[in-house]
């Protein structure tokens, strides 16, 4: 995989995101470090993703589901994964009863955890929504960036070297690792479904010594 950055294994991710759901931190800093590192959300997508993108009807963390195409900066639709009784699964929970004790954007009924389903998922301290802001490129053309999500990760204790896009990194190298050696082409299928990328990009990105691979899966298994 490219170097830019510092990649961290799943263990390092876990660690790091629990260290910050306390003190000057909270459950949605937790959340935030380990939906970029363990699921691959951009800053876009933490920006974006909303309630009824994570939580069903009955007030469910979903297992998987899929992110809309305007939420990407490549405009594709991705798959991600949650899983049933995860650490990530946990966290989810954490930051809906984070948002329920301090009552940011609730409903006064059952539904969806309490939760307004059309609110953003992660939410500032005040109720805000990290949002995007437009940069206008030239007459006519503007794009949007979530300079509020990038500050907000430079505000986190991270290692040096590690910052967003090394910990989305580290998402599709632990994937890589864990998977290929079932076979590489299923494995790079999954990670298209699951980043959004192409295969030719991914191709760029994974490491296919065999020796790495068995490192970093006896590291991850141990």
């Amino acid at each position: 995989m490219s170097k830019k950055g510092k990649l961290l294994d799943t263990k390092a991710i876990v660690k790091l995101a629990k260290s910050h759901n306390t003190g000057d931190f909270n459950e949605r800093d937790e959340g935030l470090i380990a939906f970029a590192g363990l699921a691959y959300f951009s800053s876009h997508e933490l920006s974006l993703v909303a309630v009824e993108d994570l939580i069903t009807e009955r007030g469910q963390v979903v297992i998987d589901g899929y992110l809309p195409a305007s939420f990407s900066a490549n405009g594709k639709s991705r798959m991600f994964v949650i899983g049933n009784q995860t650490y990530l699964s946990d966290v989810a929970q954490r930051v809906i009863d984070w948002r329920v004790e301090n009552n940011l954007a609730c409903l006064d009924r059952g539904l969806f955890a309490g939760l307004d389903p059309k609110s953003k998922f992660f939410l500032r301290d005040d109720g805000g929504e990290y949002g995007l802001n437009f940069k206008n490129r030239h007459e006519g053309d503007s794009v949007t960036q979530p300079l509020k999500m990038q500050r907000k990760f430079k505000s986190f204790y991270l290692p040096e070297g590690v910052s967003l896009t090394a910990l989305m990194n580290s998402f599709i190298e632990n994937y890589w690792l864990a998977k290929s050696s079932q076979g590489t082409v299923q494995a790079l299928r999954d990670l298209m479904a699951l980043t959004g990328l192409t295969k030719e990009t991914l191709r760029t990105k994974c490491i296919r010594e065999q020796s790495s691979i068995q490192n970093v899966l006896e590291n991850l298994y141990k």
